[in-house]
């Protein structure tokens, strides 16, 4: 329910899950054993191997993973040592580690132990406790920690003895600063623009070795023009009204020209106020890109005159021309130049607008012009082929476009399929129901250390275990893997896992239905297809009946609070308290009664729905101005924000995989859902 999603299957971990710590229980409790009601749940909503036209789909009930009797009392003794550790309570401590001796989770004990005692660890005890943690997330994550206190206790020489290269930017400053202290500063010196020129306000950590730098006389004007133009690329407009100090006075004028430009574009309007020099184009240049994101057809206009009247060298001049092109091209203009020599990039962004604006004859031209790594892209295959039909160019090639996508397993391989009046065809993979294999994996360590700190409700280091297992374990054992965490009860990570796995046919796992007689009875209750609803909640929170945002949606719909309890008013009901959007039969049956209201005021059009359930319904009303009668995909694709034209093409394709699922089948579209209204 909020913009920012991600895309292509894979949930962000936003929602709360555990402590930062990571050893605190979930707030569920979720994680204690094996979630046998949800795994009910998911085995019996999994595929049949019939509505799909395929066998062997249906990811069944395991056996029991564990025959052991005294699992339980180790886990709970697990627990009880990790809070003495953290605590301080060292004899506690002790006596589970002695208790816990062959526990797959004993290395979290020693990390927390040594963690909280790490500034008084010497060097070489700091190795031994590395060693000690070797082969585990923890080895690297402790050395970091131990590293990072001897920093914050002025041991600067111990720090400089003991660092190892790395990409975290915190500890890099920390090595400049201890080069700097300990009189290496020549080599810090050199070193320091790596950090410095970031489009971004960098970690505080990193203030005196930039100071340092910067009083030495190290920053030249080159290096500050670099930061500010990066900084306003990324409108990160603090960052660059701060850097404008940075310039001497033959630069300043230009730069703050630049940034005026940047905050106020139509300034370029008056081209007089920008020199014929290399300064002033630079900032002339800036400033008609950003003019063109407002009005492109008059900064079309300005820049015809401008290099015209402004000695722009052959690089800057192509630049400057590509970007308002595809400005332009988004407004709805026709390029005045052809797609020879500009980026792959840019070749896209002027194919999208093109096809934005049903322009098909020049779409044709540009999108033929990608290179073919891109081109063969089923988004790129359909569009094509579309454009080539809706031309009257090509209407024979065009749909031989559409029938070679026909049976992808994407959302434009549906639109394909219907365009041309196909069935989609998936090929999905066999859930592989080998319980042994997943058993098997229990002897390996990160998988083991995994599935307990699920069961302990340390979610947070068992992602980091799950990922490290990805990586050490054969390709051939990662749907195992995947299998093994659904049938732990761990839905949103296996719907995850499956992705990263790279295992995207693996249907049964990466569309689960758990509380399928909730959705089934909120969807009657509302009038709805019980696909859509699960489809809203695969995309918003992956069946995490925890899932939190950090805007504050909660729940499997990620409903806002505020916005629960106008439901909640509509239909004359209690008004839920904030834990109670994380009760399934709550969340699930208000979510259906929000849908059902957009569903009345948007026809029904699926697409407009979910537009609006994720950015909101003043903004879907502003985007369906002067739509009526256009096609629903062009719509979608003239969505201003990605993340709702991705949330919407998801959406759409989880709907249609649920409708075969709960007996409901139908097309990626509905027939009135393929025009706008």
């Amino acid at each position: 329910m909020r913009r920012g999603d991600p895309v292509a299957g894979r949930p962000r971990r936003t929602w709360q899950e555990v402590s930062r710590d990571g050893t605190s229980p979930s707030p569920t409790g979720r994680g204690i054993g094996v979630v046998l009601a949800v795994v009910a749940a998911v085995c019996t909503a999994a595929d049949d191997g019939q509505s799909l036209g395929h066998d062997a789909l249906e990811v069944r009930a395991s056996p029991a993973l564990f025959d052991d009797p005294g699992l339980y009392e180790r886990r709970m003794t697990y627990r009880r040592a990790a809070y003495a550790a953290r605590a301080g309570r060292r004899s506690d401590y002790r006596e589970g580690l002695a208790e816990l001796a062959n526990y797959a989770l004993r290395p979290y004990l020693v990390f927390y132990d040594a963690r909280r005692r790490a500034s008084s660890l010497s060097a070489q005890r700091a190795r031994e406790v590395r060693a000690e943690l070797a082969g585990t997330p923890l080895q690297d994550r402790f050395f970091g920690h131990w590293m990072e206190s001897q920093a914050s206790h002025g041991r600067w020489k111990n720090y400089l003895d003991n660092y190892e290269p790395t990409y975290n930017v915190v500890a890099r400053c920390h090595y400049l600063r201890a080069l700097i202290i300990t009189g290496r500063r020549e080599e810090a010196y050199q070193q320091v623009p790596g950090l410095w020129l970031s489009p971004r306000s960098q970690p505080d950590e990193c203030d005196p070795a930039f100071q340092s730098w910067i009083k030495a006389g190290r920053l030249d004007q080159e290096t500050a023009w670099t930061r500010l133009l990066m900084a306003l690329g990324e409108n990160e407009v603090t960052l660059a009204r701060y850097l404008l100090r940075f310039f001497d006075r033959a630069n300043a004028g230009a730069a703050r020209l630049t940034y005026d430009a940047h905050v106020r574009p139509q300034l370029v309007r008056s081209l007089s106020r920008f020199a014929n020099n290399e300064l002033g184009r630079r900032a002339l240049a800036h400033g008609i890109v950003r003019y063109a994101k407002r009005d492109a057809e008059r900064a079309l206009g300005l820049w015809q005159r401008a290099r015209e009247r402004y000695d722009f060298e052959p690089g800057q001049h192509r630049s400057i021309q590509g970007q308002v092109m595809a400005e332009a091209a988004n407004a709805g203009l026709v390029p005045d130049d052809g797609p020879i020599g500009y980026s792959p990039a840019l070749l896209e962004r002027v194919a999208e607008g093109l096809i934005r604006h049903g322009k098909w004859p020049e779409a044709i031209l540009w999108i033929t012009a990608l290179p073919t790594d891109m081109a063969s892209q089923g988004r790129w295959r359909y569009w094509l082929g579309r454009a080539l039909i809706d031309s009257g160019e090509g209407e024979t090639a065009g749909r031989d476009h559409l029938a070679a996508i026909a049976s992808w397993r994407t959302f434009y391989g549906l639109l394909a399929a219907q365009d041309i009046g196909l069935e989609p065809k998936f090929l999905p993979r066999p859930a592989s129901n080998d319980h042994a294999a997943q058993r098997a994996l229990l002897t390996v360590p990160d998988v083991r250390r995994m599935v307990e700190l699920f069961a302990v409700g340390d979610t947070s280091n068992a992602v980091r275990e799950w990922q490290h297992a990805l990586k050490t374990l054969p390709e051939s054992r990662h749907q195992y893997l995947v299998e093994l965490t659904l049938a732990m009860g761990w839905i949103d990570q296996a719907i995850a896992g499956a992705w990263e796995a790279e295992l995207k046919d693996l249907v049964a796992v990466r569309f689960p239905a758990p509380y399928l007689d909730l959705y089934r009875r909120s969807a009657f209750e509302a009038n709805l297809p019980a696909g859509f609803l699960l489809a809203i909640t695969r995309r918003e929170s992956a069946f995490n009946p925890q899932a939190r945002s950090p805007a504050g949606a909660r729940g499997l719909m990620q409903l806002m609070p505020a916005t629960s309890r106008l439901i909640a008013d509509r239909i004359r009901e209690r008004r839920p308290n904030t834990d109670d959007l994380y009760r399934p039969e709550i969340n699930i049956r208000l979510g259906a009664h929000h849908l059902a209201r957009l569903m009345d005021r948007y026809g029904r059009n699926r697409a407009l729905v979910a537009a609006a359930y994720n950015a909101g319904e003043g903004r879907v009303e502003r985007w369906l101005e002067n739509a009526s009668g256009m096609s629903t995909p062009v719509w979608i694709e003239r969505i201003p924000f990605r993340e709702t034209r991705d949330y919407v093409k998801n959406v759409l394709f989880y709907d249609y995989i649920y409708r075969q699922k709960v007996g409901e089948p139908g097309p990626v579209l509905d027939v009135h859902e393929r025009n706008i209204p």
